[in-house]
């Protein structure tokens, strides 16, 4: 049946346009209903024409534009634009956005609807807000993505909806399956990617949509199939989600209780969720990586400290509440400093992951592990008492022992390990992690490679030790160290040889302080290349008067660390002290030991060259105490050699002692090197070592260390040297 509007010209025009056109003629019966208004009502034009427009739309809302009298509903939406839901025949519902205009068509005044389908933008704007609002009301992953499967299922309740996470080892874990029974995700949960596994791990596989339109018959699938069969579902269509690196992250999934293609609206819905599951799961990504950065190291994959102190203080909580101990390690890696500067920091992070996996290997899961600082680990045994404590370091210095590769080289690693007990030596984390660091303190300082319990003595020992620092830092500010000087003297010309610089200490508080005990605390607190400084210009100093007042002192030597040698401006500073007193590099000798010709720091043997090349002379003290070899020696810008006293005191009742110094001797006289002997307090021991042919000696039998105006007398007093025949 043919309308009048039909009949009309510009009604063949309104038949041509892409968008849904309407025509309803003053009875509100429709006059008019295009081709594109057939598809988007799911409609025939013969089933509507003449019928009322109030069939093709829901009931409106007159609230905001209540009719007057005489209007009908459809002049309310004249001059609006409106989203409104059309319900086909077919029970499904599109969205459409609907205008109406007056127009006169056939001499007779009639609104015109014209209508677009915006389902697809509807769909998207509704699921993109409603997972949007989740997330940034912080659900959870599987809550985010149980809210859009839902949603997917309301839109098409043909479909039930899953999705999957695939994980760094490509294996299967569900995040959402809201139509399905427990044990479904279970069936799928921690298979692999794979060509021949579940239908999500081939869509994984292959990193594009897989369609099973009959899953019974489907011979590709092995892994769920019959499960899923028997849930009621006869096909399935799946679809991998990809991060925006490419990765495929997981997988949506629609299954159907027919066998079937998935149709148009499937297909959009898919094209909505997918890059929603995207924003999703990288969301979740970035929250768990800014919480592994926050609460993990980076390097080991260890709980870092923050973290430690929050596991441990539970784990505090818990033997509290059943009365039970705990112990905590503190394990620090001997030598790890030389590693670094020896073969780099890439090798220094090499040889910690070693030893973060060691550990974690020593130790139960109910332990806990972390790492604490650099070269640092804390270790918390719960239910442990002194016993179970003991057994375990000694496993963990065993263990870490076991040679490893590191790079080109081999090395043997090594720990000092120090315990502290829960409720024994503290109640709180802190405490038990600062006593269990002093223990350990202890045993390194019993020679590396040992454990030890922290005792109350070692708490007063720490405090002692701290404010002879604090004295010590003082002293080198207010100037109130001094320095004695030890002559040293040729037996065969009798005549001064030299002097050296011996630093000493007395504090208003602790008395003389021996060398022995306040240099490593320099050393070990950071306070040695200054001391060391202080020391070098003050000797140059005394020098440099004692040259202005006519005394005839031919040279000074001075001892430095063996950590001041990594410093590549150490001779550049000795220069600039030596031209300040308006000395020469040939006054200055400077004491070295042997540890410094192992020393593997690249800046190490430079800097001796550097000093060597200055004119600055090098000796090595108490030699034959270390563990240099002739190869080392002769490798080194050396001027002398000085035999350690622990010989020369054995030298009278010890016969390979004897032949040691004799040795000595003549390494000295083949290398072309000045031979010092000091520590010499007897006359037989004077005259031993001068048939050995020692010429330069040092020690009591001359004179102790004594202060500048000591020395002066001295040297007025002894111009004869009658004493030394």
């Amino acid at each position: 049946m043919e309308s009048k509007a039909a009949a009309d010209p510009s009604a063949q025009i309104l038949e041509q346009a892409t968008h849904a056109i309407v025509v309803v003629d003053g009875d509100d019966n429709v006059a008019l209903f295009n081709t594109a208004a057939e598809q988007l009502w799911g409609r025939s034009r013969d089933a509507v024409i003449g019928g009322g427009i109030s069939r093709l739309l829901p009931p409106l809302r007159g609230g905001q534009h209540p009719r007057a009298p005489g209007q009908s509903e459809i002049d309310l939406l004249v001059g609006h634009n409106v989203e409104l839901p059309i319900e086909r025949p077919n029970k499904t519902r599109v969205w459409a956005e609907i205008s109406v205009s007056r127009i006169e068509l056939s001499g007779q005044l009639m609104r015109l609807v014209t209508a677009r389908n915006i389902t697809l933008t509807k769909m998207h704007k509704s699921l993109r807000y409603q997972v949007l609002k989740a997330m940034a009301e912080t659900e959870s992953l599987t809550g985010v993505l149980d809210l859009l499967c839902r949603e997917i299922q309301r839109i098409a309740p043909e479909i039930s909806a899953t999705i999957v996470r695939i994980d760094k080892e490509d294996c299967l874990h569900t995040l959402s399956a809201p139509d399905f029974p427990p044990e479904f995700p279970r069936l799928i949960d921690g298979t692999g990617v794979g060509p021949k596994t579940t239908v999500q791990a081939i869509a994984a596989f292959r990193g594009e949509p897989v369609l099973i339109r009959d899953i019974e018959h489907e011979t590709g699938w092995t892994l769920g199939q019959r499960e899923t069969l028997a849930l009621g579902y006869k096909s399935c269509w799946t679809v991998p989600v990809k991060a925006r690196d490419v990765r495929t992250i997981g997988v949506l999934a629609f299954y159907y209780r027919t066998c079937r293609l998935p149709n148009r609206l499937h297909a959009q819905l898919a094209e909505i969720a997918v890059p929603l599951c995207t924003l999703a799961m990288e969301r979740a990504e970035s929250r768990a990586r800014i919480h592994h950065l926050a609460f993990f190291d980076e390097l080991t994959d260890l709980p870092n400290r923050s973290l430690l102190h929050v596991q441990a203080n539970q784990a505090i909580a818990l033997a509290t509440r059943d009365n039970q101990q705990l112990a905590v390690l503190f394990v620090d890696v001997d030598r790890f400093k030389q590693v670094n500067d020896s073969l780099g920091h890439p090798a220094g992070d090499a040889l910690l992951r070693i030893v973060a996996t060691r550990l974690r290997e020593a130790i139960r899961e109910i332990d806990i592990l972390g790492r604490y600082s650099g070269d640092e680990f804390v270790i918390v045994l719960t239910q442990c008492d002194a016993v179970r404590a003991t057994d375990l370091a000694g496993r963990i210095l065993s263990k870490l022992s076991s040679p490893c590769r590191v790079g080109e080289v081999t090395l043997s690693p090594a720990a000092s390990i120090g315990i502290s007990l829960f409720p024994d030596n503290g109640c709180d984390m802190e405490t038990l992690i600062h006593q269990a660091d002093m223990a350990m303190y202890q045993a390194k300082q019993k020679g590396r490679g040992r454990f030890g319990f922290f005792s109350g003595q070692l708490n007063q020992q720490a405090k002692e030790r701290l404010t002879i620092e604090t004295a010590l830092r003082d002293a080198l500010i207010s100037n109130k160290l001094k320095i004695h000087y030890q002559p040293q003297v040729n037996i065969e010309t009798h005549q001064l040889h030299g002097v050296e610089a011996l630093v000493r200490w007395t504090d208003a508080d602790f008395g003389k302080m021996p060398p022995s005990r306040f240099i490593p605390l320099a050393e070990e607190s950071g306070l040695i290349s200054l001391l060391s400084q202080w020391v070098l210009n003050e000797a140059c100093r005394q020098l440099s008067e004692w040259r202005r007042r006519g005394l005839q002192i031919p040279s000074i030597s001075v001892n430095l660390s063996p950590t001041d040698f990594h410093n590549l401006k150490l001779p550049q500073y000795l220069e600039t002290v030596l031209s300040s007193h308006g000395l020469r590099p040939s006054d200055l000798l400077v004491e070295i030991t042997e540890g410094v010709l192992m020393d593997s720091n690249p800046s190490t043997m430079r800097t001796l060259q550097d000093i060597h090349a200055l004119g600055v002379r090098l000796s090595i003290d108490d030699f034959g105490t270390g563990y240099s070899s002739l190869g080392y020696l002769r490798q080194m810008p050396v001027n002398e050699l000085k035999l350690d006293q622990s010989f020369v005191r054995d030298l009278e009742c010890d016969r390979s002692t004897r032949a040691l110094t004799n040795a000595v001797m003549h390494i000295g006289d083949s290398m072309e090197l000045t031979v010092v002997a000091e520590g010499v307090e007897h006359p037989m021991q004077r005259n031993l070592l001068k048939a050995q042919g020692y010429q330069i000696i040092q020690g009591f039998l001359f004179s102790p260390p004594l202060p500048p105006t000591a020395l002066e007398r001295w040297l007025d007093e002894n111009l004869s040297f009658t004493q030394w025949e």
